[in-house]
């Protein structure tokens, strides 16, 4: 059968595809894109920003984007809600996602004084009103490409996507050569999420989204979207934002010099995780389609995400701290840091999918405790004594393992519900 859906038709089969070569090959370009972006726009702050500079950067950056992780909840809700067919007194996902967008802002305005001296430093206002503003730009960003998941426009997808990062790379790219400091790296990093405002005026694909409704009521959908949140904000702790984790829970002697700690980090998981990221919309609509083989649909794909994490570990170990040398002179990590960090960036892939499965299930609640589990696993693991990198290894590795546990309970049981 074949099923029209905006870009280009996709094929179901008995197989349930989700998603036609082409789309997928959008998607991965896009994710190529968006990995290249954050590769090059933290190798320009590295060559640009003075070690200290450069830490407060990445700070920054993880407080950024763990926000914007946050806000992948709402993505990913917006993913299954308007995948499982909205109807037409279903919420309305556009507005309902950019509001909270600005709710989030709001909150982040309104409490700065109590956490942005010690996280963002003492020019902590002009630099939260940045994150603030971000955070409302990525709202909008995260709820059309959730839409567009949902309604499987995979080409449109993939261009806003990647036209998100490219704007973000070029944006910085011009900043450093204008010779602007910290503060103007760290504005052109956020605005770059504005880029849809560009595209929705071009596209009508986009303007569909924006008018695409969820299958459940606006109270539901809020419920959903607050549990899908949760889990992407404990997702985010992880992923982007465990610089601050780690700064909160290390003294400043020791963090001062975290910048190779921290890009080694960032360089590791990159290559993997982008990719993962940038198909979880993806996961979630073949999860969707392949419910009834429970554990079946995450065996093979979660085996090829941890061969491929075993090989880039050995050759992390080996050629890392050669590539280290890219961001500049001291920026050297051993190769055995380097092997453990990408190992634990595998598990971090692997709970990406097992929450997808999860969530494609249906299982809101199993899906945001598997998140927040395993980032209170990592923390309790960062306040363990020993050094810096032992800490972090042990914190990436022990949280995610944690979160993989409950989730795949989680899928067992649904499987055992539905009789399989």
């Amino acid at each position: 059968m074949t099923v029209p859906v905006g870009d280009e038709p996709t094929v179901l089969t008995d197989a349930g595809r989700t998603i036609s070569s082409r789309g997928a090959a959008g998607v991965g370009i896009a994710s190529i894109i968006a990995a290249a972006s954050g590769f090059t726009v933290q190798l320009i702050a590295a060559r640009t920003l003075d070690k200290p500079q450069a830490a407060d950067f990445l700070i920054f950056w993880g407080l950024l984007f763990g926000l914007f992780g946050a806000l992948g909840g709402v993505q990913n809700e917006a993913t299954r809600a308007v995948s499982a067919g909205g109807r037409s007194g279903g919420a309305r996902v556009f507005p309902f996602g950019l509001s909270i967008g600005v709710g989030v802002a709001a909150a982040v305005c309104a409490t700065a004084w109590a956490w942005g001296p010690g996280v963002l430093g003492a020019d902590w206002a002009p630099r939260a009103a940045v994150v603030a503003v971000g955070v409302v730009a990525f709202a909008g960003h995260s709820t059309l490409v959730g839409a567009l998941a949902g309604s499987r426009e995979w080409t449109s997808y993939s261009w806003v996507v990647g036209a998100e990062s490219a704007v973000r790379l070029v944006l910085v790219a011009v900043v450093a050569v204008a010779g602007t400091a910290l503060l103007g790296l760290e504005i052109a990093v956020a605005m770059a999420s504005a880029a849809w405002l560009v595209w929705i005026l071009v596209s009508s694909t986009l303007r569909k989204a924006a008018r695409a409704r969820a299958d459940v009521g606006g109270r539901a959908f809020a419920g959903n979207i607050g549990h899908a949140m949760i889990a992407a904000a404990s997702s985010a702790a992880l992923v982007v934002g465990f610089p601050i984790l780690l700064r909160v829970t290390t003294p400043d002697t020791v963090f001062s010099g975290a910048a190779p700690l921290l890009f080694a980090i960032s360089a590791t998981r990159a290559p993997l995780l982008m990719p993962l990221l940038a198909y979880q919309g993806v996961a979630i609509t073949h999860f969707l389609a392949h419910r009834g083989e429970g554990l079946g649909a995450l065996r093979r794909i979660v085996g090829a995400i941890l061969g491929v994490g075993a090989a880039a570990a050995v050759l992390a170990g080996f050629l890392g701290p050669w590539a280290m040398q890219v961001y500049g002179k001291g920026y050297r990590v051993d190769g055995y840091v380097l092997a453990a960090l990408t190992l634990a960036a595998a598990l971090l892939g692997v709970i990406t999918l097992t929450g997808s499965a999860v969530l494609a299930l249906g299982g809101h609640r199993p899906y945001a405790l598997g998140w927040f589990t395993a980032t209170v696993v990592s923390v309790a693991a960062l306040l363990v004594p020993g050094s810096i990198e032992l800490r972090s290894i042990l914190a990436l590795a022990s949280g995610p393992l944690a979160g993989i546990a409950v989730h795949g309970w989680a899928v067992r049981r649904s499987s055992r519900q539905d009789g399989l």
